[in-house]
């Protein structure tokens, strides 16, 4: 049976040395449906992207959790939680924040994106062993679906950039403020995909490995199931030949069917929005009212169900569309749900001799979503790499 907590997403918080360039501190952001994944100089990182505004006035019981976040304005004088312990805040009967207002298209200028984005940030400033921004030009690179790139990428731009005056409490730790501007020209977009394909193609020093000129000069399919959209990218002898962004294949239609099946066979509706606090344990409880009775009902098999019948589709879908991949060498598997999927992919084309599968995250040790950041943050750390070393001749 289907580990369900394999399914929620999760905090973590990885200190490591990356490598840099002296006078830039680059962050690699990726604003996800389910998480902000981050990618810094110093460390390497995701928060669920979820966040609730503290109406209330605060206040603390006991000790605060290492992943504990909260999130105060400065201009507003707002407080919010962040991340994991929002997410458990999350009642089945709680319809505050609809599926649309979270996961849509048109989110940029919401104020949950705006506190998500900072909090992206905040986090990959903070000062550790490896490293500080102090005195450093900020340089954000994040990306975006390929068919949004063109219409999306100035309103990504606009959003994060500007002013900035926040404060952050993660844990018992102390607030801490930041203050800075961050200039729109800082802002760097570049299409999700290819973040894979630079971090395949990547080692840990930001060097290109010895098989890279053959995925370059190879047929080579992205394949790329995120939260709320399923992405592909075709690329054949270093020229993109094709992409396809699919907004109904993905974790998010995963959990609506979990959803739907739940409430057909057990009449208890558990939104998307709070489905993530259930993964962990794989159970809800069941009410009766009329009764006054409460049962533990475990939701594994439907859960597995979906991800399966979508994985299926999502396969159905590529092969479709690209000759069943009889043309391709490489399929690159990507993202948090690449992860869900993986097994099932490689057993779907087990008898491929042709076509290889390769894991997004094969460079590195870190989990599969952090695939795309990861290739984000070495695709500027070349181009600040290449500035800095013609600035150096012209010198």
């Amino acid at each position: 049976m289907v580990n369900t907590s394999s399914f929620k997403t999760k905090t973590i918080s990885i200190e490591r040395k990356n490598e840099g360039v002296k006078d830039s501190w680059i962050i690699a952001l990726d604003i996800g449906y389910s998480a902000i994944k981050g990618f810094s100089p110093n460390s390497a990182y995701c928060i669920p992207s979820y966040a609730s505004k503290i109406n209330a006035p605060l206040l603390a019981l006991g000790k605060a959790g290492v992943h504990d976040m909260m999130y105060r304005d400065n201009q507003t004088g707002e407080i919010w939680n962040v991340g994991s312990s929002a997410q458990e805040s999350v009642s089945i009967a709680d319809s505050k924040d609809s599926v649309t207002a979270l996961y849509g298209r048109n989110r940029y200028f919401s104020p949950m994106f705006l506190v998500l984005a900072r909090v992206g940030l905040g986090v990959g400033m903070i000062e550790n062993r490896f490293g500080s921004p102090n005195g450093k030009n900020l340089v954000v690179q994040t990306g975006l679906p390929p068919a949004y790139m063109k219409t999306d990428t100035p309103i990504i731009k606009e959003a994060l950039s500007g002013p900035h005056d926040f404060d952050l409490k993660i844990g018992d730790n102390a607030w801490q403020n930041f203050t800075f501007y961050l200039p729109e020209e800082n802002v760097k977009v570049m299409a999700q995909p290819m973040g894979t394909l630079l971090s395949i193609s990547t080692d840990q020093y930001g060097k290109q490995i010895p098989e890279a000129a053959k995925y370059f000069k190879s047929h080579m399919l992205i394949f790329d199931p995120g939260f709320g959209t399923f992405d592909t990218f075709d690329i054949h002898n270093r020229m993109i030949d094709s992409y396809e962004t699919f907004d109904d294949l993905g974790m998010k239609r995963v959990l609506q069917e979990t959803s739907s099946e739940i409430f057909k066979k057990y009449d208890t509706e558990i939104p998307v929005p709070a489905m993530q606090k259930y993964l962990q344990s794989g159970e809800f409880i069941k009410t009766n009212r009329k009764e006054m009775t409460t049962a533990k009902i475990s939701f594994a098999d439907i859960l597995d169900s979906a991800s399966t019948k979508v994985c299926m589709e999502a396969l159905e879908r590529t092969k479709s569309i690209y000759n069943n991949l009889f043309d391709h060498n490489y399929l690159v598997v990507t993202g948090g749900t690449g992860a869900a999927w993986y097994e099932k992919i490689k057993e779907h084309f087990a008898g491929m001799e042709t076509l290889k599968i390769i894991p997004g995250n094969q460079n590195d040790t870190l989990p599969y979503i952090f695939s795309n950041v990861r290739g984000y943050y070495m695709y500027q750390l070349g181009k600040l790499r290449q500035a800095e070393k013609k600035n150096n001749i012209a010198m």
